[in-house]
């Protein structure tokens, strides 16, 4: 039984990673696609990109590998159905159950793997991405001089420069609009000059000849001021594209491990309690008043309209004050249940690795005889079903319809309850679906093919 053991789970194994590099392949290219602009816009290095592809492929690996499962045991089993060493085993006395075990033992090990991997590598890892993404978009882009086209890359200074020595650094024609930190442009104009970087690359000096100022005087805006000059050197600091690595102790949601997060709903519970009591302090403190009588034995006399119009509007600051602390609780539990959301996620998507043997089996089994194609399309769309549960799951339980242990989990429950139905009517060689409804819901040009599977 151990030589049987070994040979089904060596055949998951092959498909596994064929899966797994097709399905990675793919976020990749989309994550790409989402990032080139910004990456080729910026000017980073090497290290920096590798470094951006690194840290995101965390998520991609936590999506990837449930999918992958799924892939490897629906093609494994196909493989050996269509080769009749399904039919085979099970005529020896072999039984589904045994056959399906090495790789449920496996996945079992896998969700464990992937459970700490969600739990405690992929938050750091988020929280990583974030720092540097937020990074490089506070970058400045990298620019190069063109001739008779405005350069506004640099804050506070818009730079047009008529003709550029592509031998050298001199230039000719220079106009130079300064704005920084003034009330009025200050315009620069210079007939020649040459430009070049400080060697830390982050102060560009323009060295001008013949030239003039016009600027008009900050404290005095009726006086026009203009300067003739033979030379004048102008320094603009702070323009280089150096990327500045910034640390960030403050984490998103997505970036806290469990025990992280089960402090701050504990945080936020007590928050709650806090409201409420003051709710109910307000409520007791100003019962007297909302009910006293607008007139009182020893006070003045009031007019009957003034008195109402005191009495309704100490009770409207009353019910304002309640009303603003029925807020804060609601947005408190709000936000706690999105935090709860994320520590169930984490463990839901580990656990899926086990679902997916389960429905993968038995419908590997059926559907033998549709191969590589067969197996990626079933994956697809029982990981979009998949998918699809736990986006409309979370939207619910942002809007506390639900629980987040209900947003998170009920994918696994009906899939895998499914799964186990299908596993036990395959394993009883019965049919798990009647044919009868099958005829009145599929076109006829199909329901052969469904027969067969069927």
């Amino acid at each position: 039984m151990k030589i049987l053991y070994r040979y089904i789970f060596r055949e998951h194994i092959g498909p596994f990673f064929f899966g797994l590099a097709v399905i990675m392949f793919v976020l990749v290219m989309d994550f790409i696609l989402e990032v080139l602009n910004l990456i080729i816009g910026k000017g980073l290095n090497a290290f920096v990109i590798l470094q951006v592809f690194v840290l995101n492929l965390a998520w991609m690996l936590a999506l990837a590998v449930p999918m992958a499962v799924l892939i490897s045991t629906l093609m494994a089993f196909g493989r050996l159905s269509q080769d009749n060493e399904i039919t085979a085993l099970r005529s020896s006395g072999v039984s589904l159950y045994r056959l399906i075990l090495p790789p449920l033992v496996a996945s079992i090990l896998l969700a464990a793997g992937m459970a700490y991997f969600n739990d405690w590598v992929l938050p750091e890892l988020n929280h990583r991405a974030r720092v540097l993404m937020t990074d490089i978009h506070q970058k400045r882009p990298t620019w190069n001089l063109k001739e008779n086209v405005f350069i506004d890359e640099i804050p506070g200074y818009h730079i047009l420069i008529k003709k550029i020595d592509p031998h050298s650094s001199d230039i000719q024609g220079v106009t130079i609009y300064d704005v920084e930190n003034r009330r009025f442009p200050r315009t620069i104009i210079a007939e020649k000059g040459n430009v070049e970087f400080t060697p830390d690359g982050n102060t560009l000096i323009f060295q001008l000849f013949n030239g003039e100022i016009h600027e008009m005087d900050e404290e005095a805006p009726q006086r026009y001021r203009k300067v003739s000059f033979d030379k004048q050197i102008i320094y603009i600091h702070d323009i280089g594209s150096k990327l500045v690595r910034s640390q960030s102790d403050y984490r998103t949601d997505r970036e806290k491990n469990s025990r992280q997060v089960i402090e701050e709903v504990g945080k936020i519970d007590t928050s709650v309690i806090t409201s409420e009591e003051q709710i109910r302090k307000i409520t007791k403190s100003n019962w007297d008043k909302i009910n006293r009588p607008a007139y009182s034995g020893n006070a003045p006399p009031v007019e009957p309209k003034k008195a109402m119009e005191n009495l309704i509007k100490e009770n409207q600051n009353i019910l304002n004050q309640i009303s603003g602390e029925e807020q804060n609780i609601k947005n408190q539990r709000r936000y706690a249940n999105s935090l709860l959301v994320e520590v169930h996620k984490k463990y839901a998507l580990a656990v899926a690795c086990v679902v997916f043997i389960l429905v993968g089996a038995p419908l590997g089994i059926m559907a033998k005889k549709g191969g590589v194609a067969v197996g990626l399309g079933l994956s697809l769309g029982f990981f979009v079903l998949y998918w699809a549960f736990l986006i409309g799951g979370e939207e619910l339980a942002d809007r506390q319809y639900i629980s987040a242990f209900w947003a998170m989990w009920s994918a696994n429950i009906l899939i895998g309850g499914a799964g186990i139905y299908i596993l036990v009517k395959s394993a009883k060689e019965t049919k798990f679906l009647s044919w009868y409804w099958m005829e009145k819901l599929i076109p006829k040009r199909y329901r052969r093919n469904v027969k067969e599977i069927t």
